[in-house]
């Protein structure tokens, strides 16, 4: 597999998944996000994911309306104003990736434009990620590209334009690409989540894969973590309770912590595939060969005068073939540890 670089992280075969949490769907501003930031440091996770708009600029209709779910039901509201929401100035911008690099939390970003890839590159962001709703935006790909900075592709939308997009990356000569499989729904249902297309996407580009993950909860997490992905995203609230897009399919801040150890301890398990030709049995449980009677001096030995007692730290008991049919070099009690030296 391709090995990328994300700020100093290795990602690929061998390197620990980065875990990423998304809070730029959740803050109200730059207070908001920094409380957010202390919780997902404090959490132990290893970057922060934002959304860098312009939504004036994006909206061509702000009459849209997205669908969401809250504890109480489904719920709508205006796609132009949850995307308001999430709007810093680009000193607001300057803040907060200047508290990521105090916390020592990677800083990545949606960004919606050139000008706010342009933000981006000014802030020294980690990675740029291509949303699913521009992911055959090629020109948008193409300039994200060309700063150089690692891509992140959602492939929740049509194979043919992320493999366009991805396409894109490479011919600007940019090798710093992981595709991001994130299904769809706020939240997700479980059956639309689809992970055994984690692996098809690997074997595919050859390349990272990261999960984002929109379902209650955290299990479907570790499933992706069993399929090897290289990065996860979990989008953080302040109250999942919260009646507004994304909120309830959040963890809260004071649960990130367990959610971190509980990936780390599942990588610790997964170990390594190679164990299975290493034994990992105590000689001591094992069995080594010993006389099951006592045998004379010049007798040639068969299958039945033997017998297999532990510890296996004497001739073990698969080499028993190689004294079948020798003759005793001496005389031997029964239940002497056998060693081939004993036969000639």
């Amino acid at each position: 597999m391709v090995e990328i670089r994300i700020g100093e992280k290795k990602l690929g075969d061998g390197h620990p998944c980065l875990i990423s949490m998304e809070i730029g769907a959740t803050h109200t501003g730059v207070e908001s996000a920094r409380k957010l930031l202390d919780a997902v440091a404090q959490g132990g996770a290893d970057a922060a994911k934002f959304q860098t708009l312009n939504a004036d600029r994006l909206m061509g209709d702000r009459s849209l309306q997205i669908e969401y779910h809250t504890p109480d039901g489904k719920h709508s509201e205006s796609v132009y104003r949850a995307l308001k929401r999430r709007e810093l100035s680009p000193d607001g911008w300057r803040e907060v990736r200047s508290y990521c690099r105090a916390l020592g939390l990677l800083f990545i970003s949606t960004p919606s434009d050139p000008e706010t890839i342009d933000l981006l590159v000014d802030l020294g962001a980690d990675a740029i990620k291509i949303a699913k709703s521009d992911i055959n935006c090629f020109p948008l790909v193409e300039y994200a590209a060309k700063t150089g900075l690692p891509i992140i592709l959602d492939s929740r939308e049509r194979f043919e334009d992320v493999c366009r997009s991805y396409e894109i990356c490479r011919q600007q000569g940019n090798a710093n690409v992981m595709i991001m499989h994130c299904p769809s729904g706020y939240p997700a249902e479980s059956a639309g989540i689809h992970l055994s297309v984690i692996p098809h996407i690997r074997s595919i580009f050859n390349c990272p894969v990261g999960y984002a993950d929109h379902s209650l909860g955290t299990k479907m997490n570790f499933a992706a973590l069993g399929l090897r992905v290289d990065m996860i995203e979990k989008t953080v609230s302040p109250d999942r309770t919260t009646d507004a897009v994304e909120h309830y399919m959040s963890l809260e801040p004071g649960e990130i912590g367990a959610f971190v150890r509980d990936i780390r301890e599942i990588e610790d398990a997964m170990g390594n595939s190679r164990i299975m030709f290493t034994s990992r049995v105590n000689p001591n449980v094992r069995r080594s060969v010993v006389a099951g009677r006592g045998i004379m001096k010049g007798e040639t030995v068969q299958l039945k005068d033997l017998d297999f007692r532990r510890p296996g730290t004497h001739l073990p008991v698969d080499q028993y073939e190689r004294i079948v049919g020798r003759k005793a070099l001496r005389d031997i009690p029964e239940g002497t540890f056998l060693s081939l030296e004993d036969f000639g």
